[in-house]
């Protein structure tokens, strides 16, 4: 594979960096935990531990352009979309505004058409023969 497109970098990034914000997120709520709802607690840190994991994940697919790891991508920042919408309103709206900024900046830069010819183009995942 020859240089990557600048709209791939840039999607990976913001997926790795999503990822990150996750795994931050996660050693906040261990520290968070209180012996009342210890299992919430718990239950809260091993999910956003394995979102920001599997995220690092995706955009590494991405960075390489493994067809795989385009539509978990995706399908994140249309999640991310909605959720963004929850934050609208009084002092969380910077929150909304952020979040919508990166999840559509990595749409766009996952679906923009030098990125799908990245993405249908990869033979690595095709079977040797």
């Amino acid at each position: 594979m020859g240089p990557r497109p600048l709209t791939i970098v840039i999607a990976a990034v913001l997926l790795a960096l999503e990822g990150l914000i996750g795994l931050g997120y996660a050693g906040i709520a261990v520290g968070q935990i209180r012996m009342s709802r210890a299992v919430v607690g718990l239950g809260v840190a091993i999910l956003m531990a394995a979102f920001g994991l599997l995220l690092l994940v995706v955009a590494r697919g991405v960075f390489l352009g493994r067809r795989w790891s385009r539509g978990p991508a995706v399908v994140t920042q249309l999640i991310l979309l909605p959720l963004a919408w929850s934050f609208k309103g009084g002092a969380t709206t910077w929150v909304s505004v952020v979040l919508a900024v990166v999840a559509i900046a990595a749409l766009v830069g996952l679906l923009h058409p030098r990125s799908t010819a990245v993405f249908v183009g990869s033979t690595s995942d095709k079977p040797q023969q």
